[in-house]
């Protein structure tokens, strides 16, 4: 049996054994050795490993110590402006989800997989995107124009290694609050 070509992906084509379990397999120890070079890469530039991390909703760079010189995050909390999840489901292009709205340290900023630890999942959604079985839709909460995952990071990572430039998903509106600004739902 000959192999196909599936998915031309940012210029690289990637061939499909036909044996669902086995792409699903190739698919995530791709998305890994991107994940291992792109930290490389970084490395190699002088760049701090923090630059590749997933983004995390209110989280604002702050300085710290002695002049400055050790930077640290705030984390400012949000809340919600609308209806948890819309009625209906909308379609979200991938390049516009930014991270996620609780810390992931097993996916890099592009939510590619740092280590093994999501391999079973993933692998397992891959497998049953590839045969056609699809996935449910992503839960994300938008803030500022850009997404963020509130349920669904495995799913986006798959969808992402796929090649797929959209996902479906639930959206909730958000906004940050200010350090300092009491919350409007609290009473005191």
């Amino acid at each position: 049996m000959s192999a196909e070509i599936a998915r031309h992906h940012h210029g690289h084509s990637w061939r499909r054994t036909g044996l669902t379990e086995q792409d699903a397999r190739d698919v995530f120890d791709r998305a890994r050795r991107r994940a291992f070079w792109a930290k490389l890469a970084g490395w190699l530039r002088g760049r701090p490993s923090s630059r590749n991390r997933l983004p995390v909703l209110g989280e604002v760079p702050t300085a710290t110590g002695a002049g400055g010189a050790v930077p640290g995050v705030q984390r400012l909390e949000f809340e919600r402006v609308g209806r948890p999840g819309s009625a209906s489901e909308v379609m979200v292009p991938i390049d516009q989800i930014d991270g996620t709205a609780e810390p992931r340290a097993c996916f890099d900023r592009r939510f590619r997989p740092t280590s093994e630890a999501p391999r079973a999942r993933f692998e397992r959604l891959a497998a049953a995107v590839l045969s056609g079985r699809g996935m449910e839709p992503v839960e994300l909460y938008h803030c500022g124009g850009r997404y963020y995952v509130l349920d669904g990071n495995h799913r986006i990572a798959v969808a992402r290694a796929l090649g797929e430039r959209s996902v479906c998903a639930y959206v909730t509106e958000v906004r940050l609050n200010k350090p300092g600004k009491p919350r409007s739902d609290s009473s005191a």
